[in-house]
């Protein structure tokens, strides 16, 4: 595969550091009236970095698991669209019962969560068959997932303000969110779930069994979160930049803000190579941070197919999978 130029800053980027008070004490933000958007991406002026797919569909969920095996959300039909990125022009569709915008792994040899927005639902499949393992009802519209400790799966219920907490036996309990719960995501150990609320611009950490940690402000206007380097890395979309938090015995702790562009949306992590891969969907780019700590020591910037709403990595090729979130959309595949 062939990769774009890249545009490279070599340099140690300045961080702000914020401490806010994990337990809540500090003023909440007033919420927003409406939840944070990617922007409308303008038309392709650079050629995509990388190999572009054409899906159609509406792409925008990603996924990479064990083995290179890609799965990407698209609606109309509604389903997964599978393939491999040692042969991504060989692609299998497995049809869903409802539409879905986000895609995680439980593992990294699946299943899949796939969040049901339209049937408020979590149905699990696996990868790399396709097959349905189960489908479990949760709250008003189901925004995203992740995999924690025991077994357990939380889905943020966006519509709702609630989190479902689904038991390895398929029985659920519910736990109060943050205001609109967006990002979800999980520690490599599954022993802190995050959940983002996007209108409340709060984050909030919670135990493997759904008892809540703490909350902290989280950004002018946060979307999505994922884990890396010991840290939750959210995407701040209203406020162009990524916020670090990290989570300690009273909650989430906010440890560095990296100015990365406009409206930063999709979010990965390539654990192996501590970079932080941010789609910016006002110039259809995608950025990565190289890292250490929460140090960014070197930037690199790809071109990207138009709308590129969400990223996932192949940590074993540092592949990043791009989707452009249109009605004709594309995947690229960059690395």
């Amino acid at each position: 595969m062939t990769w774009g130029r890249p545009r490279l800053v070599v340099a140690a980027i300045a961080f702000a550091q914020a401490v806010v008070d994990a337990c809540g004490a500090a003023t909440a933000p007033s919420p927003l009236a409406t939840a944070p958007e990617p922007a409308t991406s303008p038309p392709v002026r650079t050629r995509p970095a990388g190999t572009v797919l054409q899906l159609g569909g509406t792409p925008e969920g990603v996924a990479v698991g064990r083995d290179g095996w890609a799965a990407v959300n698209v609606r109309g039909p509604d389903g997964l669209v599978l393939f491999n990125l040692g042969s991504p022009s060989t692609r299998r569709f497995v049809a869903l019962p409802g539409s879905a915008r986000h895609l995680e792994l439980a593992a990294p040899g699946g299943p899949l969560l796939v969040a049901d927005e339209s049937d408020d639902r979590l149905v699990e499949v696996a990868l790399p068959s396709g097959a349905v393992v189960r489908s479990v009802p949760v709250g008003r519209q189901p925004h995203d997932a992740a995999a924690a400790g025991g077994g357990r799966v939380f889905v943020g219920d966006e519509l709702a303000d609630t989190v479902h907490v689904i038991e390895p036996d398929g029985t659920t309990h519910v736990v109060a969110g943050p205001l609109q719960p967006g990002g979800v995501a999980a520690a490599a150990d599954g022993s802190v779930v995050v959940v983002v609320g996007v209108r409340g611009r709060r984050i909030t950490a919670y135990r493997p069994d759904g008892v809540p940690i703490g909350t902290a402000n989280c950004g002018a206007g946060p979307t999505h979160v994922v884990f890396g380097g010991g840290d939750f890395w959210v995407a701040d979309t209203n406020g162009g930049a990524v916020l670090g938090f990290r989570i300690g015995p009273k909650g989430p702790r906010q440890v560095a803000r990296i100015p990365v562009g406009a409206r930063p949306y999709g979010i990965a992590y390539d654990a192996r190579r501590d970079t932080l891969w941010v789609t910016l969907t006002a110039t259809d780019e995608l950025a990565g941070l190289h890292l250490r700590g929460t140090t960014v020591t070197s930037r690199v910037t790809y071109p990207t197919v138009r709308q590129p709403n969400s990223a996932a990595v192949d940590e074993t090729s540092g592949a990043v999978v791009v989707t452009g979130s249109l009605p004709d959309g594309a995947v690229e595949v960059v690395g």
